[in-house]
């Protein structure tokens, strides 16, 4: 059985930066896939060109569930079954905190009239914004914005979930909260989730793979506890200096 995404020979230069580099990987039905790397290597840019939000360079493949999605617009690709979730929340302004989910949900061959306004109300519950159905999205904390996001992306039972740092600006109980909520999706519904997380110790709790990116370039793949000793993934994090005096990086 073939993988349920491919990507192969992957590249996108704005100008002279090279932001994605050569990038190939493959993600198989059920996986829990982290995407690891510092500020600038790419992950985000990484989601937008598998996404559709922008074109890669000449070359390229990546073909989702036996499609191929290049050339795709967005809202084809998420018709096709992948949801995601964005770095900085987006949510339909002018609209409450239910019609923000069932605008997600509007996109799945499975809800119809009353079902969609049912699963809306059932994912709000399940991420913790029960009792604020009717509240208009600006007045939302950033922490419930958050919240909105995961429930909107899943509302359109994707087959692929993208989370975009999905714990930023999150306290603790909120963020094990979360992380249960996403293995129960996983669980139960068999969901393919790629997660992009600055939060270390939860994101490798989480993920079953990582796949590490520097400067655009896959550096390492392999399981968690392999890829946090693996010395280019120290590299890229720290410096060669191992004492971390000269990051690489910025954090």
């Amino acid at each position: 059985m073939s993988a349920l995404l491919e990507v192969s020979n992957l590249n996108k230069h704005f100008g002279g930066l090279h932001a994605v580099r050569n990038v190939n990987f493959s993600v198989e039905r059920g996986e829990i896939v982290g995407i690891l790397g510092p500020n600038g290597a790419g992950k985000t840019t990484l989601y937008n060109l598998l996404t559709g939000f922008i074109a890669p360079d000449p070359g390229a493949s990546v073909t989702f569930d036996g499609h191929k999605l290049l050339g795709l617009a967005p809202h084809r690709i998420a018709g096709l079954g992948i949801s995601r979730t964005f770095q900085l929340c987006r949510p339909f302004i002018g609209m409450s905190v239910l019609e923000n989910v069932i605008v997600g949900a509007l996109g799945s061959r499975r809800d119809h009239g009353a079902d969609l306004d049912a699963r809306a109300q059932a994912l709000l519950g399940q991420v913790g914004l029960a009792g604020k159905e009717g509240v208009p999205v600006e007045v939302l904390s950033y922490g419930d914005q958050r919240r909105l996001e995961i429930a909107r992306a899943l509302a359109a039972r994707p087959a692929l979930l993208l989370l975009d740092e999905p714990f930023a600006g999150l306290g603790g109980g909120e963020i094990a909260d979360l992380s249960a909520l996403i293995r129960q999706v996983h669980a139960d519904e068999g969901l393919t989730v790629i997660l992009i997380e600055h939060k270390l110790r939860e994101f490798m709790r989480l993920v079953g793979r990582v796949i590490a990116l520097d400067f655009g370039e896959v550096i390492a793949q392999g399981l968690p506890e392999d890829i946090v000793r693996h010395p280019a993934v120290i590299e890229a994090y720290i410096g060669r200096d191992a004492t971390g005096t000269e990051p690489a990086h910025a954090a």
